[in-house]
């Protein structure tokens, strides 16, 4: 995978804070950590082994968590995000022509 695990982690992570603080949402730190863990799990595997996009893991980790129907989109998480998940698409597409 051509993009940072980590770094898509990171950057998934800071734009959900934003989001869950500007829509009066109290989270802890195990929260975002536990969503972390759950996302390099999934996003570690080869490409065509993953069985989920980063925004499904997170709408069903957030819903299952937040005891909430809270449907977000790579909008709500910022133009970071959205060019980082953009990228992530990107060489998803090209390995699977390879």
């Amino acid at each position: 995978m051509n993009i940072e695990i980590e770094d898509f982690i990171k950057v998934l992570n800071e734009g959900l804070k934003k989001y869950l603080k500007q829509n009066n949402y109290s989270v802890d730190k195990s929260f975002y950590d536990q969503l972390g863990k759950k996302l390099h799990s999934e996003l570690s595997r080869p490409f065509n082994e993953q069985l989920f996009t980063p925004t499904q893991l997170l709408n069903n980790y957030v819903q299952k968590n937040l005891n909430s129907t809270l449907r977000l989109t790579p909008f709500d998480l910022g133009e970071e995000f959205r060019s980082t998940l953009l990228r992530w698409g990107v060489a998803k597409a090209k390995f699977l022509d390879e």
